[in-house]
């Protein structure tokens, strides 16, 4: 029986349909807009499939088998459901939805993208929540064609060679944070010498934006000393502030942290080349009107 349903050909849920509507080979055909013959054909497929004659002929004509009725009305009811669902384009309406947004970001990307995304979700779609979550950046991908994950939002290097649609939504300079008293850095700019005399935080490894800054170092002969290596920036400004420590890192978490701590803001010693922030989605979900709807939004708020 397994067998069977995977062999069965869909279209001939029609005929079935046609023939017990009309109990005629020849007014299923003109409905069908098929030859006779090939009706015929159908009707005898359709016999060997179900192990049933679903016709027998009478003085009143064809005259449907009990099988044949209840398969009759099934098929009706599921080209009918297909129809509807064909003929009513899916929508998306923010203000009613009750859906859950799953989002692929690091910790810089939360802080970048989440505080004004919520605004405006709380706002257009009060009912929607957002999960963000952190996903192997080998698995993003497959975590979006599985519908496990919505929208990839900040800086995903390793999917440019992916089958994912991109949209660049903006660039961000990576900065260095000292504290506001430090007694070796007065200036608003390091030199290289006072920059690689220093002790240096290092956020690794979500902090993709670190191995740029660094390759890019190491192309100016620079070597820094890394003091401390962290895993997350939650606790850099309060570190930085008790310490004479500096730290590199984007412009969106040092003026986070500068609204915290008693911290300044300095420039590197060497122009760093900034890094695009983008919004990455799957072709499946292209035209799924909720993901187009939040798509808009991100690109709306966060494209410079």
């Amino acid at each position: 029986m397994k067998d069977l349903d995977l062999r069965f050909d869909l279209n001939l849920l029609r005929v079935l349909v046609a023939m017990h509507r009309t109990r005629s080979v020849s007014k299923a055909a003109d409905a069908l807009q098929l030859s006779q013959p090939a009706t015929s054909l159908a009707l005898g497929r359709l016999r060997k499939a179900v192990h049933d004659p679903l016709f027998v002929r009478s003085r009143a004509g064809m005259v449907p088998t009990s099988r044949c009725t209840e398969l009759a009305d099934a098929a009706s009811e599921a080209l009918s459901a297909f129809n509807a669902r064909l003929l009513s384009p899916p929508t998306f309406d923010p203000a009613s939805s009750r859906r859950d947004f799953v989002i692929a970001a690091v910790d810089v990307g939360e802080l970048h993208f989440l505080p004004r995304l919520m605004v405006h979700l709380h706002q257009m779609a009060p009912h929607c929540n957002l999960r963000c979550k952190t996903f192997a950046i080998d698995e993003v991908e497959s975590a979006m064609e599985e519908g496990r994950c919505d929208l990839a939002l900040g800086l995903f290097s390793g999917l440019a060679q992916s089958s994912l649609h991109v949209h660049k939504l903006c660039s961000q300079r990576m900065v260095c944070l000292v504290r506001s008293d430090h007694p070796e850095v007065r200036s608003s700019r390091l030199s290289m010498a006072r920059f690689l005399a220093l002790s240096h935080v290092v956020v690794r490894p979500t902090g993709i934006s670190q191995e740029l800054f660094e390759a890019q170092l190491k192309a100016h002969g620079g070597e820094r000393r890394v003091q401390l290596v962290m895993e997350h920036f939650m606790a850099v400004p309060s570190i930085i502030a008790a310490t004479d420590l500096i730290v590199t890192v984007p412009r969106t978490v040092a003026d986070y942290a500068v609204r915290i701590e008693q911290l300044r803001v300095v420039e590197p010693p060497i122009n760093i080349e900034a890094f695009p922030l983008s919004v990455f989605w799957h072709p499946c979900f292209h035209l799924d009107p909720a993901v187009q709807w939040l798509r808009a939004l991100v690109v709306r708020l966060f494209s410079q």
